[in-house]
Formats: structure tokens, C-alpha cells, sequence
């Protein structure tokens, strides 16, 4: 092997170790960030439960976190690093969402899960407060802040329904303000994500 050959092999190692470092640096830094919006929306989702105005700190968290990814984690299912729903790794707040809103919860379910489901839609109501300090600058595909606003007032006018289908126990609330909930969140999507 020729003295550049090995030269090349040696820059092209160095290069692909640099380059691993600053994925390795990027995802820890990710994550920090992931875990510290997790905290403020789960501090912030127990204000809101004690009836609580949270619309200022939520204005307020765009600065503790700046990407919008890192807050919207928080659906995923603990096993990946989100939030969570019930005890098993692989429930996510999303996931029961969107079952809730294709079919009813039987009454044992909904007496032994009422806590949480309060508790999952006051994280959405937060979620709804954080992302009014999203709003695209510029429009996307005719799309701007209006659209977005009113995405947000939908997410969270869902949210609370879903708190008072719970409290009321009716399966049928929780069954239409979970579609609704989700509508408001794939609308979003739909209109704004890359």
C-alpha cells in the first residue's frame, strides 16, 4: 500500500469518526432536549389540571426548547422516548388517541384509565399553547398563521371535550372528542409538516 493510499484511508477513518462524534453530539443533544420539553409539558399539564392559566409559561417554553420536534416526541410510546400512556412501553399518547376515536372504551376501561385520559388531554391542551409560538413566519402551500391558529384552537378545544367526556363518563364523548382530536392534529399536518 502506497504511502497515499494510506493517507486517504487514514483522512477518510478520521473523517467518518469526526462525523459519528457529531451525530453521537447532535442525538444527546436531541435528547436533552426531548427531556426537558417532556418536563415542562408535564408540569404545565398539572397546572392546567388545577385550573390554571398556562397560556404565558407555555408562550414562554419556545425558548427552553427551540424545535417543535422535540415537544411533538411527547406522543410517541415511552419505549421510544416519549411521554407515554398506561404502563406497557409501546402505548403512546397518539396511538390512544387515535383508537379512542375509532371505537368506544368499555366502561371497566374507561373507570381504570380516567386519570390518565384527563391527564393525556391536559398534555394536549399544553401541547396546543406551546405550538401558538410555532405559527410558520411564511405561508407554506397557501397555508400561514391563520390556518395554524386555528389548527391549535381546534387541538385544544378537542382536548378539553375529551376532559368532559371523561368526567361525565360518556363513551360516546370520548369516542367523538378523540376523532376530533385527532382530525385537528393530522389537519395540522397535512397543511404544515415537511
Amino acid at each position: 500500500m502506497t504511502r497515499l493510499t494510506r493517507g486517504l484511508l487514514f483522512g477518510l477513518g478520521l473523517a467518518l469518526t469526526i462525523g459519528m462524534v457529531v451525530v453521537a453530539d447532535a442525538r444527546a443533544a436531541d435528547e436533552k432536549d426531548i427531556k426537558k420539553a417532556q418536563k415542562i409539558i408535564l408540569d404545565l399539564a398539572k397546572e392546567s389540571e388545577a385550573g390554571k392559566d398556562i397560556s404565558r409559561k407555555a408562550a414562554a417554553a419556545k425558548k427552553d426548547v427551540e424545535e417543535l420536534d422535540a415537544w411533538m416526541h411527547a406522543y410517541k410510546p415511552r419505549g421510544k422516548g416519549g411521554i407515554g400512556f398506561g404502563s406497557e412501553k409501546t402505548n403512546g399518547i397518539e396511538m390512544k388517541i387515535i383508537n379512542m376515536g375509532k371505537r368506544a372504551l368499555p366502561a371497566a376501561t374507561l373507570a381504570k384509565e380516567s386519570d390518565e385520559l384527563i391527564r393525556a388531554a391536559h398534555v394536549n391542551i399544553v401541547l396546543a399553547e406551546i405550538a401558538r409560538g410555532y405559527a410558520p413566519a411564511k405561508p407554506k402551500g397557501g397555508k400561514g398563521k391563520k390556518e395554524w391558529m386555528q389548527h391549535v384552537d381546534d387541538q385544544k378545544k378537542a382536548a378539553e371535550e375529551l376532559i368532559k367526556a371523561v368526567k361525565a363518563k360518556s363513551a360516546a364523548g370520548i369516542k367523538s372528542a378523540s376523532a376530533n382530536l385527532n382530525t385537528a392534529c393530522n389537519n395540522c399536518h397535512t397543511d404544515f409538516r415537511d
